[in-house]
């Protein structure tokens, strides 16, 4: 399906930002409602793997397809949206909180988001087919949804305390700014954090 939609033509980026906090796997179902701006509601047989990594992995295999048969486009962007705490691993702190404090569930979350940012690093290193854009986010939040301030506000003021494993939110008004802005702008590859979403989203 996706190779069928590019070879339609004329596209000039691509943008994953499919994926569910909390899977059916996890018993928390029930709260995406909450947790997404969509309000969706994952079936018991949806999981990290499936919705995260194997949809993004197949959209990679279509762009480098794409992009073979339309070499003018090389590289084409393709922006991901992971996760803040998926550097957890890159910081002692994160770290900790990782191995001793996260459940299961979020591990498998953190899973599969690294091992998208994982085949889109080496899919932009050889052969260079596409140019990977990663936003690390943490919370994404709308003002209009009421019920996620809570939760927001907690993650505000961590970040603002210096909690070194807790990245301040952004809206999804930024975010989606952010990531069509990085489209143009050829200079941009690589993790993109929450500072970066300011700036580009300006």
């Amino acid at each position: 399906v996706i190779r069928d939609i590019l070879n339609e033509g004329g596209y000039t980026g691509i943008i994953h930002a499919v994926g569910l906090l909390f899977d059916g796997t996890s018993g928390l179902t029930q709260f995406n409602r909450l947790a997404s701006g969509s309000g969706s509601q994952p079936g018991a047989s949806d999981t990290y793997d499936e919705v995260t990594r194997i949809t993004a992995f197949n959209a990679i295999d279509a762009a480098e397809d794409y992009v073979r048969a339309n070499p003018t486009m090389r590289p084409l962007p393709f922006v991901f949206s992971s996760a803040a705490e998926a550097g957890w691993a890159e910081q002692r702190a994160g770290q900790f909180v990782e191995s001793r404090l996260t459940p299961g569930w979020m591990k498998r979350y953190l899973e599969a988001k690294r091992a998208v940012e994982s085949r889109l690093i080496d899919a932009g290193r050889s052969p260079g087919l596409i140019r990977a854009v990663i936003f690390r986010s943490s919370l994404i939040y709308s003002l209009d949804k009421v019920a996620s301030l809570p939760a927001t506000s907690a993650f505000f003021l961590g970040n603002r305390i210096g909690l070194p494993f807790v990245d301040r939110p952004v809206t999804v008004q930024a975010l989606s700014s952010a990531m069509l802005k990085s489209i143009n702008q050829a200079k941009i590859s690589g993790i993109q954090k929450f500072s970066d979403v300011d700036r580009l989203s300006r």
